[in-house]
């Protein structure tokens, strides 16, 4: 449930949020990891952080990329299709 939370993070920070909203988020994960170590083991809580943290700077790089794919589409679509060919000129030469 800790690494599925920190990918939920991810993806929310990711779309509304710059890079460095990312430190805060990862401190607290700190938290939850430690109380899971205490239950389960100094091992797994350090695993369950590491890979919680993993998960939210992948999801958080996802769902940037997806936002930079759709703002570049948009701006794609808005482009006349009637765009000016090149002068005659610049087309004998080559």
């Amino acid at each position: 449930m800790l690494i599925m939370a920190g990918a939920i993070t991810g993806l929310l920070l990711g779309r509304f949020f710059r890079a460095y909203a990312l430190i805060p988020a990862v401190l607290l994960l700190i938290v939850p990891s430690a109380y899971f170590g205490h239950q389960e083991g100094l091992g797994t809580g350090v695993l369950a952080f590491v890979l919680s943290v993993a998960a939210m700077q992948v999801c958080y790089f996802v769902s940037i990329m997806a936002h930079l794919l759709i703002e570049n589409l948009s701006v794609i679509e808005k482009v006349s299709p009637k765009a000016t060919p090149a002068p005659p000129e610049l087309i004998s030469r080559w």
